[in-house]
């Protein structure tokens, strides 16, 4: 993981994703880079190397299309932890930002493809969240 730190956005709109460059630029930091829906298929690395643009996620029927999630997700690759938390608190106050999956590109993730990425981390999230909604989970007592 020797490349420029960057952030990685996925289902983004364009509205959405001109905020956040905005917001970038104001602290100094480079735009988002788009994960497009048809890299879907792709490792995050051959996503972050530029290799494969045109790949495309399977159907069931093998058949070849473009992934389809309304998720957003923000991937930070390479970026420091202290850089991280700033960022995280920078977006946290931003009211006109969604509110995303967060996640760290890490050496594990950096091959795997963006699809079982994506449905790790809304599983990971659908369990955290049913864990916190449950009777005395999250409560301070």
């Amino acid at each position: 993981m020797d490349k420029e730190p960057r952030l990685l956005c996925w289902s983004y709109s364009r509205e959405e994703k001109s905020r956040l460059d905005a917001l970038l630029k104001e602290i100094g930091a480079p735009p988002a880079h788009d994960i497009e829906k048809t890299q879907g298929c792709l490792t995050l690395r051959s996503i972050i190397d530029g290799v494969g643009e045109a790949g495309k996620a399977a159907d069931p029927d093998g058949s070849l299309a473009p992934l389809d999630s309304d998720e957003k997700v923000l991937l930070f690759y390479n970026i420091p932890q202290k850089g991280v938390f700033i960022l995280l608190n920078l977006f946290k106050k931003e009211a006109g930002l969604p509110r995303p999956i967060y996640a760290m590109v890490t050496e594990h993730s950096i091959d795997w493809p963006f699809h079982q990425l994506l449905e790790h981390l809304v599983e990971e999230r659908t369990r955290m969240e049913s864990a916190a909604g449950a009777p005395g989970e999250g409560q301070g007592s």
